[in-house]
C-alpha cells in the first residue's frame, strides 16, 4: 500500500488525512509493516484484492472438492472479502485477523474476524450474509445521493445501528439474504469504504485469539476468491454489451425493515411502479433489438443500453404514487447528473434519460432539456421511439435545447 494512491468521488485529500491522524492515535504491532498514512489512503483507493500470492497458509488439492455450488459460493465470498478488506491481509492473518468456520442454529458459517471485531458472516447455505462497516461513508453516500436506500430495499438488504461494544456508535450492521446481493453490496464504492474503514480500524488493534486461527480455511477461502475476481473483470468496465449485469426487479420484501420511517403500504407501491417502469422500457426496446441491463462500470444506474448505433444510454427511473411528482422530478434528475458526471471521468460518454411515471409540469420538459437529459413518461410509451431516435439524442449531447417531455395534462 502507498500514499500515491488518491481518492476520487465522495473522498478527498482532507478524509485521507482525518483517517490517517485517528489511525496514528493507535499504538500497533501493524506499524511494523505499514504506516497510518498508507492504511488510510488504502481505505479510500479504488479496491484491488491482495495477491493470490504469498497466500496466507497452504492448502493442498482442489478448494472445490467437496463443496457444492452454495458452499463454493460461501467460501469465494469469504475469501474475496478478506482479499478485498482486510488490510495487509497475507502478512497479518492469525495475527491480526482469522476466518473460521462455525456452525449455529442456521447451519456452518463461515466467519471473518478482524482484531477483536466479527466484521463477516456467510452461511454455506448461501441464504444469508451479514457484514459490519463504519457507518461515516454510508451515511455520506446516502447524503450526497451516491448510495440508494431505496435501492437496498428493493434488493432486501437491512440496515440496522450495530451494538456490539466496540465502536458501537459508529458502526452499521448489514444483512444481506443472499450472497449475489452481497457482492453487489460490496462491490458499491461507499460500502467497499466503509468496510475497509472498520477493518483498518480494528485491525490496528489487539488480536488475541492465535489459537483459533487455521491457516488451511484461511488458504481454501484465499484460492477460492479467484473464482469471483476473475467473473468481476468485465463488470469493472461495463463490457461491450452497454451494461454491468442483467436487469433483476427485486420483489417487495414481506417484513419491510423496522428502522424505515415511512408508510409501508406508499412504500411497497413506490417499488411496485418502479419495476413496472423498468420493465416497461426493457420491453419497450427489446422489440427494437437492444437489449437493456443495470449499472454501467461499478455506477449503480437503473438501466443502460447501447443503441444500433453503438451510442451509450443510462437511465434513472423514478415512480410517481400519490403526491411525490416534484420531490421524485428532482431527486431523479440530481441523480441522473450525478451517474453522467461520474462515468464521464471514467471516459464514458453517455445519453442522460429520466423515466417517470408521469409528469403534469411543463416546466420539466424545458428543465430537462436545459441539462441534456432525455425525459421519458411511463404513461406514454407510444411517444419512446420518438423522444430515443437518433437525431434527438445528436442535438441533446450537441446543445440540450431540445424539450422531450409530454404533458398527460
Amino acid at each position: 500500500m502507498t500514499t500515491e494512491s488518491v481518492p476520487t468521488g465522495l473522498w478527498s485529500t482532507d478524509d485521507v488525512e482525518e483517517l490517517t491522524g485517528i489511525l496514528a492515535a493507535r499504538r500497533s504491532r501493524l506499524w511494523q509493516i505499514t504506516q497510518p498514512a498508507d492504511l488510510a489512503a488504502w481505505v479510500f483507493a479504488n479496491p484491488e484484492p491482495a495477491p493470490l500470492d504469498p497466500p496466507p497458509g497452504a492448502f493442498d488439492g482442489d478448494w472445490a472438492g467437496g463443496l457444492d455450488e452454495p458452499q463454493r459460493a460461501a467460501w469465494a465470498l469469504a475469501g474475496w472479502a478478506a482479499r478485498m478488506t482486510v488490510p495487509e491481509a497475507a502478512p497479518t492473518a492469525g495475527r491480526h485477523w482469522l476466518l473460521s468456520r462455525v456452525s449455529d442454529g442456521h447451519g456452518p458459517l463461515l466467519r471473518l474476524t478482524v482484531g477483536v471485531l466479527e466484521t463477516l458472516g456467510v452461511y454455506e447455505s448461501g441464504k444469508e450474509v451479514w457484514l459490519r462497516v463504519a457507518g461515516a461513508p454510508i451515511v455520506l453516500a446516502m447524503e450526497a445521493g451516491a448510495a440508494d436506500p431505496e435501492e437496498w430495499g428493493r434488493r432486501g438488504i437491512d440496515v440496522q445501528e450495530d451494538r456490539t461494544k466496540t465502536l458501537a456508535e459508529e458502526k452499521l450492521l448489514l444483512t444481506c439474504p443472499d450472497i449475489d446481493t452481497a457482492l453487489w453490496l460490496l462491490r458499491q464504492p461507499p460500502v467497499m469504504a466503509a468496510a475497509r474503514m472498520l477493518n483498518a480500524w480494528v485491525a490496528a488493534g489487539p488480536f488475541p485469539f492465535e489459537s483459533r486461527y487455521r491457516p488451511e480455511v484461511a488458504g481454501r477461502a484465499w484460492r477460492a476468491a479467484e473464482s469471483l475476481l476473475g467473473a468481476a473483470a468485465p463488470v469493472a468496465t461495463g463490457g461491450e454489451r452497454g451494461f454491468d449485469r442483467e436487469y433483476a426487479g427485486a420483489a417487495v420484501p414481506v417484513d419491510l425493515p423496522a428502522q424505515r420511517s415511512f408508510e409501508a403500504d406508499a412504500y411497497r407501491a413506490g417499488v411496485t411502479e418502479h419495476d413496472r417502469l423498468c420493465r416497461a422500457l426493457i420491453d419497450h426496446l427489446a422489440a427494437e433489438g437492444v437489449r437493456v441491463g443495470a449499472g454501467l462500470n461499478g455506477v449503480p444506474v437503473d438501466l443502460a443500453w447501447r443503441d444500433a448505433d453503438g451510442r451509450q444510454f443510462i437511465a434513472e427511473v423514478k415512480s410517481v404514487v400519490g403526491v411525490n411528482e416534484v420531490e421524485q422530478l428532482r431527486l431523479g434528475l440530481g441523480q441522473v447528473l450525478e451517474y453522467r458526471h461520474r462515468l464521464a471521468a471514467h471516459g464514458i460518454v453517455a445519453t442522460s434519460v429520466l423515466v417517470v411515471s408521469r409528469c403534469t409540469d411543463r416546466a420539466w420538459s424545458a428543465i430537462c432539456g436545459d441539462n441534456r437529459v432525455i425525459l421519458l413518461q411511463g404513461e406514454g410509451t407510444p411517444n419512446w421511439t420518438a423522444d430515443l431516435r437518433p437525431e434527438v439524442v445528436v442535438g441533446v449531447a450537441a446543445t440540450g435545447d431540445v424539450s422531450l417531455g409530454r404533458d398527460n395534462a
